[in-house]
């Protein structure tokens, strides 16, 4: 790498070059049979150099010597056809970083016999329960990366880690009703997936949505399952923590430091360290450190989450959230794991608390929330009917609303929480709001 790095240098005055391995191993389902079974690898390389404050990008699918090196000249070719950026200050320097975390290397050559065989217990464990249910989709993966970036100013950074997760997708027929599709996840940083306590998780819910209940125009209270939570979040509110929008004047938080937004039971971080993490790193995309941001603490708005690039321009320090795009090689502001802080009471006790209410599972349309003012309409859907404190049937309905406003209902969290593999990782309780308005369908 160093060689290469000065290879780089006789073309820009600063370069960066990011070398990724990755190994996944993959298993599909589809109506109780096994679809697909798949190892993947690839080795991709990654350019980024500056030349006169002109960017190039390059990505090349090897990391083989030669191939690098003409990377590299595409780069310095891409950035001479690039416009000056006048916002370009450097790369980003060394940091300290924490003590890197031991991988599970039963990860890194994972078979696929073992993520067939969960599949095939849960399909007959599913089918023996409730002969009425069909496992209509689901699977599993096991996932090993290794990253190497180094940069012309002495940043480098190795990195190794994996994961595994499962999760089964069932629809239930009893007479002429006809369940959603329900599902539940399982992840972690080994191979002891909880395939059976997937499946009867999701078993009850199909249990629930037998029996259809009808639902109508009202304020009630309203349970958000980890997966409404997760998407709901993603879609509506994590955007304004980037430090990019609070530049270009996009995010609601630009005066909002310090002031409460949210209910006092909610505390949400981003912790790449934290011990459900399924990823855990001690440097961003591009080398610089991690660390454990603060974003909510007891519904107070903490601050914001910044790459090299933004932070620069603004003249502050990066936080460690700069996200590499594998396809363009280009780097933004993400989050790498955002943990929302639990409670002490169970699910159950939380519904047992319920006169009248719903526990929604799912959300659909959160995808079109709008980040900049918070807004947003879905449909509630899977969504359980509670009744003194018991869930007696299953419902669709429409919620539209603000998450900020939302998040100031927030009354309680669970004790339990799960971890959503899925767009980006968030370790979410069930959290409950009051006064939600809802629209029956």
């Amino acid at each position: 790498m160093e060689e290469l790095i000065r290879f780089g240098e006789k073309y820009f005055d600063e370069v960066e070059i990011a070398v990724y391995r990755t190994r996944g191993v993959g298993v599909s389902i589809e109506l109780n049979e096994i679809s697909m079974a798949a190892v993947k690898s690839r080795s991709i390389t990654v350019i980024r150099g500056i030349a006169g404050g002109r960017l190039g990008l390059a990505v090349v699918d090897s990391e083989e010597k030669e191939e690098v090196k003409r990377a590299i000249e595409m780069a310095y070719r891409m950035a001479r056809l690039n416009s000056r950026d006048e916002k370009w200050v450097s790369l980003p320097e060394p940091g300290k970083y924490h003590e890197p975390f031991k991988p599970n290397e039963e990860l890194r050559e994972a078979s696929p016999d073992v993520l067939v065989e969960m599949a095939v217990r849960g399909i007959k464990l599913a089918r023996e329960k409730d002969p009425n249910a069909v496992v209509v989709g689901g699977g599993g993966g096991v996932g090993w990366e290794e990253s190497h970036v180094v940069n012309s100013h002495g940043i480098d950074v190795f990195q190794t880690g994996g994961a595994a997760h499962i999760y089964f997708e069932l629809v239930g027929r009893k007479g002429d009703t006809v369940t959603p599709g329900i599902f539940e996840f399982d992840a972690r940083r080994d191979l002891n997936l909880d395939v059976e306590g997937v499946v009867e998780r999701t078993l009850q819910k199909i249990q629930w949505a037998y029996s259809v209940k009808s639902s109508k125009n009202e304020e009630v209270p309203v349970i958000l399952g980890p997966w409404a939570t997760a998407g709901l979040l993603y879609f509506a509110l994590f955007p304004a923590f980037s430090g990019e929008r609070l530049v270009k004047e996009t995010t609601p938080l630009g005066d909002k430091l310090g002031q409460q937004i949210a209910s006092e039971i909610i505390s949400i971080a981003d912790d790449p360290f934290h011990e459900l993490s399924i990823s855990p790193v001690i440097a961003d995309g591009e080398g610089v450190p991690t660390r454990r941001n603060e974003l909510i603490k007891k519904g107070v708005f903490r601050g914001f989450v910044w790459d090299n690039y933004w932070a620069k321009v603004k003249g502050v320090e990066s936080t460690g959230n700069g996200v590499r795009d594998l396809r363009s090689g280009g780097i933004s502001i993400g989050l790498h794991n955002v943990v929302i802080e639990n409670g002490r009471k169970s699910l159950e006790e939380m519904i047992s608390e319920i006169d009248h209410g719903y526990l929604v599972d799912g959300l659909q349309g959160a995808h079109s929330s709008n980040p900049d003012n918070g807004n947003f309409a879905v449909t509630a859907n899977p969504a359980f009917l509670i009744e003194n404190g018991e869930v007696v049937g299953s419902s669709v309905f429409l919620i539209a609303g603000n998450i900020y406003e939302l998040l100031k209902q927030a009354y309680e969290v669970s004790r339990e929480v799960t971890v959503m593999p899925v767009m980006q990782t968030v370790i979410t309780p069930y959290i409950a709001f009051e006064n939600v308005r809802i629209a029956g369908k």
